[in-house]
């Protein structure tokens, strides 16, 4: 029985299931009888996954309501909730350097550095069961870790050796079609790479290195081994959130250009009202200074009143009558209230009237999805450097063809190289 590559309906004891609580979380267990799942939403008993079809939803019981996703285990999915030893690949790499590399089922290929598994259960599934995957790791304890996951998982076509490839190569190994390294140094297990390749076929390397400086000498390396087409690219991701339109029924977002139009006309109102404001402060101002003056005469007036005197030959207005003033006389602008005039009537928001931002008639939806890009997103993990080495004999005609030097053998090294370009 093979708990990973399977294609089962139902879930059996001993599976592996992907227990998924939501896109960031997600973790892998063994179903085995007796024992139970817990996370801060509930509990769920391995008893009664067993029969239940991978991708069902189960519910934690009472008092509980929480629920979490059966999923059938996938490289993918491994990637996204192994225990992590080291940094891991992820799937737009591990899609990318499979592809660079033309690893094929029933192919043969060599990893070096295991580290937590996540490439190493890519390239088994890739290669099949015809094929075989040579994977080393020389930090022991994630050996033996990487060992028991892959027995574990009835991985049969990988055979791990727990080797410091850099100094020892890699060892009885011979007639791979690719190698990928994912070391700290790399360039110092490229000049094992031609010994072990298959000296009849265009063969391909990559090595993931997380900075430039790696990269460069990875490079010299390469050349100094006879590699050619020589690259290194970057693979980065952007993830989108996929929303549903609204439901049948439900209110209908504007189109952008008619929400525009509608902000177009909210400032425009705005820097109107501005200007009545202003103009309706400037006015206020006017009157007050103007009462002050009035009353600076009634003062003045009532002074005189009181000694029989007239006031540049008119008689004082009394201050009872100011308090009574004239009903024919017209109130001043700024004291008027207009609350059926829309330059005066307050904007409504979104908070104010729900309605604000719908359109009526309702846009058609059905068809459509909503995307927006993810909050969280990872960025920069590491560059990856592409190189080719062709059999001797296309090696040689490609330097003749070109008219320059050869290329180096597989067996020169930095100096002999040098010797060669110099003579």
């Amino acid at each position: 029985m093979d708990p990973m590559f399977h294609s089962r309906e139902a879930i059996q004891e001993g599976d592996i299931v992907i227990i998924f609580m939501s896109r960031d979380n997600m973790t892998a267990i063994t179903v085995t009888k007796g024992q139970t799942f817990h996370n801060k939403f509930g509990k769920y008993v391995h008893d009664e996954m067993i029969g239940i079809k991978f991708g069902s939803k189960m519910h934690s019981p009472p008092p509980q309501s929480g629920y979490i996703h059966l999923l059938r285990p996938t490289p993918e999915l491994w990637t996204l909730s192994l225990p992590h030893r080291t940094q891991i690949l992820y799937m737009t790499d591990i899609a990318y350097i499979a592809m660079r590399l033309g690893v094929r089922v029933g192919g043969k290929v060599i990893e070096a550095g295991t580290g937590s598994g996540s490439m190493t259960h890519s390239l088994s599934r890739t290669v099949g069961q015809r094929g075989k995957v040579h994977s080393f790791e020389y930090h022991k304890s994630r050996f033996e870790k990487a060992g028991e996951e892959f027995v574990e998982h009835g991985m049969k076509n990988i055979e791990l050796q727990h080797r410091n490839v850099c100094k020892d190569g890699f060892g009885d190994v011979r007639d791979a079609e690719a190698i990928f390294l994912d070391l700290p140094a790399p360039w110092e297990a490229i000049p094992h790479a031609p010994e072990v390749l298959n000296p009849n076929v265009i063969t391909r390397i990559c090595c993931f290195s997380p900075c430039l400086e790696q990269v460069l000498k990875t490079v010299t390396a390469l050349r100094a081994e006879g590699f050619s087409d020589i690259s290194t690219q970057e693979v980065l991701t952007r993830t989108y959130d996929l929303m549903m339109p609204p439901p049948p029924g439900s209110h209908h977002l504007k189109s952008v250009s008619s929400i525009t139009q509608r902000l177009r006309s909210h400032e425009k109102r705005k820097e109107e009202r501005r200007v009545i404001q202003m103009r309706n402060a400037r006015e206020k101002v006017r009157l007050a200074k103007e009462a002050a003056e009035a009353e600076e005469a009634a003062a003045a007036s009532e002074a005189a009143a009181g000694e029989g005197m007239m006031v540049d030959g008119d008689a004082v207005e009394t201050s009872e009558k100011r308090k009574h003033p004239d009903p024919e006389v017209p109130e001043p602008e700024a004291k008027k209230s207009r609350p059926d005039d829309p330059e005066f009537a307050p904007e409504k928001t979104a908070e104010d009237d729900p309605e604000a931002l719908y359109d009526e008639p309702k846009i058609a939806w059905s068809s459509m999805v909503l995307t927006k890009p993810s909050q969280e997103m990872r960025g920069h993990t590491s560059y990856l450097t592409f190189a080719t080495l062709y059999p001797a004999s296309i090696r040689t005609q490609i330097s003749a063809q070109v008219d320059t030097t050869a290329l180096p053998t597989r067996a020169a090294t930095p100096a002999a190289a040098a010797a060669a370009v110099a003579e």
